[in-house]
């Protein structure tokens, strides 16, 4: 009787022992609790062994990339990364406001995954609840602190990043445990009452800019055309000043010579200058040498001219 005890109580032990036998995944933590406190963390993949009836294990899958959507639901929630029981809510009215007073639709997704499983179980008692209402607060005031434009296509990626680096640092002040992976504006469109102005007003924009490329191309092309002109203008310009410069320094020139015979023989000069001018305002006439008589001379007293030497 004493020895079927025995060997019932090892029976027993083993079938205990076998119970706290679990196998750890690649990409899983396990963390165990004794009498409900805090006891280590299980991080490598493998067979394990707890003390069955003392301690309790949690494991958590940290390799998995899971996201929350806002502002739209995904069809098929069954995908791998989706959690199907968490309450949308909270995020399921997508319209928001901007900076500058205008609405806006936003749908928007972030992708998390565990970083340390500890945090994760015992900080929070609604992990993706807590992470859901924090997210929601985060992408309205990030999209508020921006303008309309910039919501829907300016400043896409710097809201990400903003509301990314945000929200990782509530989750962090939180010890909640995640990792934000990502942070994706999924879409982001005006309501439909305002819809057709927005259009409009995109449509404008589209043709301010059209406006302003034609004008930086003509400027492109007339602006070198001009300068080239004025260059050429210029040029002729530099080279009619020079050429009335030399001109009116040769007529001065011109003019000391002819002043110099004036002082010298004023009488001749003046006579001279009167026949050039003749010659300048009557050109190919015939010339006849009319005497003191009125008669035309045939020939010239050279002898009275010249004197008693004839021609010098």
């Amino acid at each position: 009787m004493k020895k079927s005890m025995i060997f019932f109580f090892l029976i027993l032990i083993a079938i205990v022992a076998y119970n706290g036998i679990y196998t750890i995944e690649s990409g899983e933590e396990t963390v165990i609790t004794r009498f409900g406190e805090y006891a280590r963390t299980e991080t490598q993949a493998g067979l394990k062994w707890k003390i069955p009836l003392i301690e309790q294990r949690y494991t958590v899958n940290v390799a998995e990339v899971r996201r929350l959507e806002f502002g739209f639901a995904t069809a098929n929630e069954a995908d791998p990364g989706m959690l199907p029981s968490y309450d949308r809510s909270l995020s399921n009215n997508s319209l928001m406001l901007t900076g500058d007073e205008n609405l806006v639709n936003v749908e928007a997704i972030v992708q998390f995954r565990v970083s340390d499983s500890k945090k994760f179980l015992f900080n929070v008692d609604d992990q993706i609840g807590t992470l859901n209402t924090v997210a929601v607060s985060t992408i309205r005031r990030s999209v508020a602190n921006n303008n309309v434009d910039e919501v829907l296509t300016d400043n896409k990626v710097g809201i990400q990043q903003e509301i990314r680096g945000d929200l990782q640092g509530i989750c962090d002040s939180y010890g909640i445990g995640l990792q934000i992976t990502a942070v994706q504006l999924q879409d982001v469109y005006p309501p439909k009452e305002v819809d057709d102005s927005f259009k409009d007003i995109s449509r404008a924009k589209a043709d301010k800019e059209s406006k302003i490329n034609e004008a930086l191309s003509y400027e492109n092309r007339v602006i070198p055309d001009a300068r080239g002109e004025a260059s050429k203008l210029i040029s002729e310009a530099e080279a009619y000043r020079e050429d009335r410069i030399r001109r009116a320094n040769g007529d001065v020139a011109n003019f000391n010579a002819v002043y110099e015979k004036y002082v010298f023989g004023k009488a001749v000069t003046r006579t001279r200058l009167y026949l050039e001018t003749l010659e300048e305002v009557l050109p190919g006439m015939e010339i006849y040498i009319v005497g003191e008589d009125g008669n035309t001379l045939k020939f010239l007293p050279l002898q009275g001219v010249t004197g008693e030497g004839g021609i010098q």
